[in-house]
């Protein structure tokens, strides 16, 4: 069912092309579908540039929508083209008698409405652009955060966030404000400009400029989301983290905790006792989750939880030892891949049946030889 739903826009082109001929003969329609094979093109030429710029793991899965977004643009495009067609002949239209006014009135009025806010996004994404190559002058950002506030406009207000010369003064405003708009994960197609779609408050937290007093006004906010990013911050304070744990369950805030080598030991193992995989994972390659728990999980039936426990530079000799003889590969190599494997344990995966695992175990060999 899902491969005849996005067969509809070809057979939808299909259709125009085998209809072309009579379709060409009214001018009305002659306008529409210039203006559609034209907006239809167009769209999904952005749209293409548009998916190879995100940074997600899974952003190829968007190639798989180029052909309703040629459809929606193309239909779009030929409303719009219609509705001028309609604009410039007001005056036949007028003349015309009750069903023609009524059409005109209908294809105008999509005219404006769709060049109204077409034009709004055109000039968030303007503005987008000019804050993201603009210098680190205090002065530009901060009359660009204003202007972008005073419109509630936050694809230009995460770029301000995200941008390395805005001032911490400013950031900590965005993170004081009050407004959902700036907790709530940013959606529309102009979000695509952006590379994600974080909240702007979630763009604060990742600004090296960010002052700690940031996290501390943001550990109220109402989206699981920001509190993720809460919980796994370097300037999270213990008050913080136990104010987190105490008050918010949700599996978002829980892998936060989990990822932050400042969550107190007794909250690490808190979560180990009733974790999800996802958490288990974020347990095992936390630097700072006590080494009773990271013995534990050494020995968990999850490859991948095992495979991050030997990634983790604090684990000890001992259990590098018995890590070293785990009967899965990739637990293996990501031993190799440790820093803080010892000689000992480097010098029995250098002679590991599986040849990426020695090859590593051969490169850690060479640096810790290395003065």
């Amino acid at each position: 069912m899902p491969f005849l739903l996005s067969l509809a826009p070809l057979v939808l082109v299909l259709l125009v092309l085998v209809n072309l001929g009579t379709i060409w003969r009214r001018l009305p329609a002659r306008w529409a579908l210039v203006a559609g094979a034209l907006g239809g093109v167009g769209g999904s030429v952005l749209y293409v540039g548009l998916v190879f710029q995100q940074r997600s793991s899974t952003a190829a899965i968007g190639f798989l929508f180029t052909p309703w977004v040629f459809a929606v643009a193309a239909g779009s495009a030929a409303a719009w083209g219609f509705g001028l067609h309609q604009l410039v002949h007001t005056r036949q239209a007028l003349r015309g008698g009750p069903r023609p006014v009524a059409v005109w009135a209908v294809a105008v009025g999509f005219l404006l409405a769709s060049t109204y806010y077409t034009g709004r996004d055109a000039r968030s994404v303007a503005g987008f652009l000019r804050i993201t190559r603009a210098p680190a002058d205090a002065r530009v950002l901060e009359d660009a955060y204003r202007g972008a506030l005073a419109r509630r406009d936050y694809l230009q207000l995460a770029a301000v966030a995200a941008h390395p010369g805005t001032p911490p003064a400013i950031l900590l405003a965005m993170a004081r404000s009050d407004d959902p708009g700036m907790h709530a994960r940013r959606r529309g197609l102009v979000t695509l400009f952006g590379r994600d779609s974080l909240a702007v408050v979630r763009e604060v937290l990742r600004n090296p400029n960010a002052p700690a007093e940031a996290v501390a006004a943001l550990a109220a906010s109402p989206s699981d989301e920001v509190l993720y990013d809460v919980a796994a911050s370097a300037h999270a304070t213990e008050a913080i983290l136990r104010d987190l744990a105490r008050r918010r369950d949700g599996s978002l805030v829980r892998w936060g905790l989990a990822l932050n080598p400042r969550t107190p030991p007794d909250i690490l193992e808190r979560l180990a006792k009733d974790a999800d995989d996802a958490t288990t994972r974020h347990l095992a390659g936390n630097p700072g989750t006590p080494l009773p728990i990271l013995r534990g999980l050494g020995a968990s039936g999850s490859a991948l939880a095992r495979a991050a426990v030997a990634r983790n530079p604090g684990i000890d000799a001992a259990l590098m030892a018995r890590l070293a003889g785990d009967a899965e590969d990739d637990v293996r190599l990501a031993l190799a891949l440790n820093r803080g494997a010892t000689r000992e344990v480097l010098e029995r995966l250098a002679r590991d049946e599986n040849a990426r695992v020695r090859r590593h175990a051969a490169d850690g060999l060479r640096r810790k030889r290395t003065p």
